[in-house]
């Protein structure tokens, strides 16, 4: 006797494929040709030669989560048979050739742009920019360094993703993003055959979107930070602010936005060494400026339940004026500095303006929970940032589509991931019962071919008067 192996459940992504369907239903589908995302890609040198068109690729890797799969090896792995078909998806992430940064960008302003047109309201725009650290597994993965996560107290493997985005009519669009790299990097080595190979550094073209970006990997966070400020300046122009938290506060910083013709919004910390503030024809630290001239002008907001005072000051060597909001609030001995280059604003929009900044912060929360934002185990360079944009396009999608539909961002998530679950699972389980249909068929067929046609009856006997307690065990001749 012999336990019964049923059939594995074909892959119901290439039913699909093979019909030259899509996947689900057409919400989604009709976004992809709203938004011209098959031009984006072509724009981007996201283009294949020949085989599956490059934006059923990217449909079906945008619906990986979903379908409740963390990384692209799960969905092969459950989706696909054929080494061809999964070798698909591979070969498309680790293409160097394809600039995703490029494709990230032009997503975005497109969406800026359609809601802009959309909206009635002419709402102020603010560019958002923030960092955060995604932990990976494995010391032979290319670039991966260790980070010191302030979260946790300790450093960490991974990398660190310095995110550009826009906060437009109440939602938080990502713009670009680049990698960033500790010095201290895991020295040990495989002794494996398949990593003593010629590193893809070495092998892929110089002028391509890969190399250029490991070139790249040098410049610290503040440089990166100045060039992604530079471009979408460039494209996006009716942006005046940015918003960013205390570890970007350098005044060398704050020097370089300005000359982009955008005012700085951020909080600051005491860093006497570095940032120093005239007041009064006189320099003074922070702590300083806290110590002797906002502490004795705190005056409480009843409001708000706090204290506040207000100064402005100049930054040295430079002809920018800076205004900055000391607040302390009840019952707390710690006092926090907000300050905006922008020295007309008052200290309520300062603070209100301040506060949008939380923005990237849900942003972070939302693709790491649901969107599997560091959640792809890619060994290179090329397939991590290939994931980043992945999960970037789904983010941007559905913002755009909770924007349409005038609902919360939240809503449309849930919409579409119960809306996926329901259709992969009745799809899943139709298919498993017509396997088991087909499998019992076959059974019974070889039966009547050996003369056995009293087993074959009974067989189909529990098939149709007992499917509730159907379960057979059958002997398989040899």
């Amino acid at each position: 006797m012999e336990a019964v192996n049923y059939i594995p459940v074909e892959s119901d992504v290439n039913i699909y494929m093979e019909k030259e369907l899509f996947m689900f239903d057409s919400t989604i589908a009709k976004v992809f040709k709203e938004l011209k995302i098959n031009s984006l890609l072509r724009t981007a040198n996201i283009q294949k030669r020949c085989g599956i068109s490059v934006d059923k690729v990217v449909y079906d890797l945008f619906h990986i989560p979903f379908l409740m799969f963390t990384t692209v090896f799960l969905f092969v792995r459950n989706q696909f048979e054929e080494t061809v078909s999964k070798n698909v998806f591979y070969r498309f992430l680790e293409n160097a050739n394809y600039n995703w940064h490029l494709f990230s960008f032009n997503l975005s302003c497109r969406i800026d742009k359609n809601i802009g047109l959309k909206n009635s309201h002419n709402a102020e725009k603010f560019f958002v920019l923030d960092d955060t650290i995604t932990e990976v597994t494995g010391k032979l993965i290319e670039c991966a360094s260790y980070i010191f996560d302030h979260k946790i107290g300790r450093s960490i493997l991974g990398f660190q993703k310095l995110v550009l985005g826009i906060y437009t009519s109440d939602r938080f669009i990502p713009v670009s993003q680049r990698i960033c790299v500790g010095k201290k990097r895991p020295n040990k080595k495989s002794k494996a055959k398949k990593y003593t190979k010629i590193p893809k550094s070495d092998k892929i073209h110089p002028e391509s979107a890969g190399a250029k970006e490991r070139e790249e990997l040098n410049k610290n966070k503040l440089e990166k930070s100045y060039f992604l400020l530079k471009e979408a300046k460039k494209k996006i122009k009716d942006v005046n602010y940015v918003l960013f938290d205390s570890w970007f506060c350098f005044n060398c910083f704050i020097k370089q936005v300005r000359s982009l013709e955008i005012d700085v919004i951020c909080q600051l910390k005491n860093m006497p060494r570095t940032n120093k503030y005239s007041y009064n024809e006189k320099n003074y630290s922070l702590k300083e400026l806290y110590n002797y001239f906002a502490k004795p002008k705190m005056r409480t907001v009843k409001k708000y339940c706090y204290k506040r005072a207000i100064l402005t000051v100049n930054i040295p060597e430079a002809e920018i004026q800076m205004k900055i909001v000391f607040i302390l609030n009840e019952r707390e001995n710690n006092w926090h500095a907000f300050s905006s280059t922008d020295a007309k604003l008052s200290a309520n929009k300062i603070l209100e303006y301040y506060s949008i900044r939380w923005s990237i912060e849900v942003f972070f929360k939302n693709c790491k929970q649901y969107l599997n934002f560091g959640k792809e185990q890619m060994s290179n360079m090329d397939s991590i940032i290939a994931s980043d944009a992945l999960v970037f396009l789904r983010y941007s999608i559905l913002t755009y589509l909770s924007f349409k539909e005038n609902h919360r961002f939240y809503e449309v998530l849930e919409k579409n991931r119960n809306n996926r679950k329901i259709i992969t699972y009745g799809i899943r389980l139709l298919q498993y019962f017509l396997n088991k249909l087909k499998y019992v068929i076959d059974i019974v067929c070889k039966l009547i071919q050996e003369n056995k046609n009293d087993e074959a009856i009974n067989i189909l006997r529990k098939l149709i008067f007992n499917s509730q307690e159907f379960q057979i065990n059958c002997v398989v001749l040899k």
